[in-house]
């Protein structure tokens, strides 16, 4: 993988890991993400260690409203792991796949609403379906 098809994969995916950091849904990713950060070294807690550091600089910088420098350092991270083990690449194609679409707010395909209007106003008789929310 050359430079500019590293960084193409490793700018959006910085994004999309800083999202996951800052919200609540983040412990179900933490640990494919220290896999995947571990290659193979595997020493996976000396990484859970250095993401759970990584996670709490990102907090305070985002406490501050400097998520760009969280950002940076997860690109960097990425940048790292990707020229060690390009092979990671799938697994991080994959993880990101997961994380955005774990984050959609609501899945609203059979929302149905009735509605009577009288008098000038409207009366909701009905409304049906089924809607699902997610942690974003």
């Amino acid at each position: 993988m050359n430079e500019l098809e590293l960084a193409q994969l490793a700018m959006p995916a910085a994004n999309t890991l800083l999202s996951a950091m800052v919200s609540d849904g983040w412990q179900a990713f933490k640990t494919r993400f220290v896999r995947l950060v571990a290659g193979g070294s595997g020493d996976l807690d000396a990484t859970e260690a250095s993401i759970d550091e990584l996670q709490q600089r990102i907090l305070g910088y985002d406490a501050r409203g400097d998520l760009q420098q969280g950002q940076n350092e997860i690109f960097a991270l990425l940048c790292a792991v990707l020229s060690r083990e390009p092979a990671a690449r799938d697994s991080l194609k994959e993880l990101l796949g997961d994380i955005e679409a774990s984050s959609s707010s609501v899945n609203a395909q059979s929302i149905s609403q009735n509605a009577t209007v009288r008098d000038d106003g409207v009366s909701f008789q009905q409304i049906s379906g089924k809607q699902e929310y997610r942690n974003s």
